[in-house]
């Protein structure tokens, strides 16, 4: 039984089809479909049932499939040992993120992969969506994680990583918090938005064309979150953000959604293809394809 058989196998059955499994491993489909069909001629049953929706286990696949995580996990467990023991690299975690997910979620992802990898150091560049993708393109890191499913450069690989959605954020004190509006009232408050290159003010842009061309009032540029978050309690305007984002504030009773309004969107995984990753990068990769496979963004559109 060949490895590579088995890294395709499982690949299919998380990602739901021969294309999400070939972009995964970065192959062609008919790569892994070869590979596929070289583990059932072993196996002498169908381990995989295919439709027009793509691929699931049969009995017998799901079977195999739970093993073969439990020793595909162990075998890349025991390659990042070697490779440390081989090379006598530092742990240095060398990655980029966009500003929502660098200030909101890396840090709980971070934290708990540090229980895993206690001697991992990260360096950590957090910038707005297409400084994050530039560093990957030109092999400053080897991977980012950035808002939105756009490519944005030829050399850049993206997988979906979480959905996100974007809600009407005002100050507690505003008369729109926790009240219903509807995108025509968008345009008649002062309105606070990330920066050009921002990925989130991308993502927003593009939705209120959609719906109907909406034009934002837009009194001022802030670089961060953060900084808008602040500018909201201040009472200067109201702003488009993560849900993900404004969980803290909102509780706190210091920030509230404006309902009726909402935007979804993804965060993505990006990498250079021929980057080398150190063992501490590897890691905390193949720990942001476990985020992903909980978050159930694994199914890709049918073939």
């Amino acid at each position: 039984m060949k490895l590579r058989s088995l890294e395709a196998f499982c690949a299919a059955v998380e990602e739901g089809t021969i294309s999400g499994a070939a972009r995964r491993m970065y192959l062609s489909q008919p790569s892994v479909s070869e590979r596929l069909a070289e583990l059932e001629r072993e196996a002498q049953v169908p381990l995989l049932k295919r439709s027009r929706q793509g691929v699931e286990p049969t009995e017998q696949g799901a079977l195999l499939y739970e093993h073969a995580r439990r020793v595909l996990d162990e075998i890349h467990a025991l390659d990042r040992v070697l490779h440390t023991l081989r090379t006598k690299q530092d742990m240095k975690l060398r990655f980029a993120a966009s500003s929502t997910l660098g200030e909101h979620l890396l840090p709980e992802w971070l934290g708990d992969f540090r229980k895993r990898t206690p001697k991992m150091s990260p360096e950590v560049f957090v910038g707005n969506t297409q400084e994050v993708v530039e560093r990957v393109a030109r092999g400053e890191v080897a991977f980012g994680v950035i808002e939105g499913e756009e490519h944005y450069h030829s050399s850049v690989e993206s997988l979906p990583l979480l959905d996100d959605e974007l809600v009407v954020v005002v100050s507690s004190r505003h008369p729109w918090a926790r009240r219903e509006i509807n995108v025509q009232d968008l345009p008649k408050e002062p309105f606070i938005s990330r920066e050009k290159g921002s990925g989130t003010r991308e993502v927003i842009e593009h939705a209120l064309g959609e719906m109907g061309g909406i034009s934002l009032n837009i009194q001022m540029e802030i670089g961060s979150t953060s900084g808008i978050k602040e500018a909201i309690e201040a009472g200067l305007g109201f702003s488009i953000l993560s849900r993900a984002a404004i969980r803290v504030e909102v509780c706190g009773g210091n920030l509230a959604i404006a309902e009726g309004v909402a935007i979804s969107r993804r965060f993505s995984l990006i990498r250079h293809p021929s980057a080398t990753m150190s063992p501490a990068e590897q890691g905390f990769y193949d720990y942001l394809i476990r985020v992903r496979e909980r978050s159930g963004v694994t199914r890709n559109k049918p073939e």
